[in-house]
């Protein structure tokens, strides 16, 4: 067993000479808690939960985020404004699982409407193809909901304190003097300029998808990367908590280097070196 672990070598440098040298070929070890399977299979495993959620939580609470910002900005002072203001802030101040719980015995206990856990119904091997397509709809539609709720405020507040910044600029007051188009004027000219901090944001989002929402698969029992990396750090599985970090340390990389790449389309200012 030591051996198949790598634990017989006495020196730790050494241990950590042949670590790296079976990451560069893709071998991050075996499981502990989940033996005899490779790291790299537990994660493959939990990734698709994960990125079918978080992602798709992340996209829809900033493109919610995005259009209730750009109306508070442009608004600014109305009752719309001031009451999306104090409800961004109150949720921003709330934690995940607070919010997952609360929706958990709304919905689920004293509802009924979803299931208080779980991706799948234990029996979904005998459903029909749309069964299984809803049992799992059903399952994902608290857990998306919760980080929608709980990530919106964020978006809320960046987009529209970077838009009151651009709306005060001169070029935007030359433009109502030309008359340019209000939409023109919101979206083009306003919205554009103050999209990149905002851009900048969900993309380091995205790159914490791999990561997941560990506290709301926590609550939701949610077999996603953050209930795995959670139940490997209770259970000392070092491999699987090593490649866990080691994919949300990559993607987190890759995102931000995307958004790099991408700048100078939202933005001609910014120049490549």
């Amino acid at each position: 067993m030591k051996a198949q672990f790598g634990l017989d070598d006495p020196s730790i440098l050494h241990q950590y000479g042949r670590y790296l040298g079976q990451l560069l070929h893709g071998n991050l070890g075996v499981s502990y808690v989940n033996y005899p399977s490779p790291v790299a299979d537990v994660m493959l495993k939990a990734l698709p939960w994960t990125l079918g959620t978080v992602l798709i939580a992340t996209l829809l609470s900033y493109l919610v985020g995005w259009l209730i910002g750009i109306r508070g900005a442009w608004k600014s002072g109305s009752f719309f404004d001031n009451s999306t203001l104090f409800t961004a802030f109150f949720l921003n101040s709330v934690p995940f699982f607070w919010i997952a719980i609360i929706f958990i015995m709304i919905f689920s206990f004293y509802l009924g409407w979803f299931p208080l856990g779980q991706a799948m119904d234990p029996d979904i091997d005998s459903f029909s193809v749309w069964e299984k397509i809803m049992s799992i709809v059903n399952h994902a539609f608290l857990p998306v909901f919760t980080l929608i709720i709980a990530t919106l405020a964020g978006h809320i507040l960046v987009l529209r304190n970077n838009l009151m910044r651009v709306l005060s600029e001169d070029y935007m007051l030359l433009a109502k003097a030309k008359g340019v188009s209000v939409r023109r004027r919101k979206y083009m000219y306003g919205a554009r300029n103050a999209l990149l901090p905002s851009f900048t944001g969900l993309m380091t989002s995205l790159g914490h998808v791999i990561g997941g929402a560990i506290t709301t698969e926590i609550v939701f029992s949610y077999p996603g990367v953050g209930l795995v990396t959670f139940n490997a750090i209770l259970n000392h599985d070092y491999p699987l908590i090593q490649g866990s970090f080691l994919f949300i340390a990559i993607s987190v990389i890759v995102c931000n280097l995307i958004a790099d790449l991408l700048y100078p389309l939202l933005d001609p200012r910014v120049v490549l070196n």
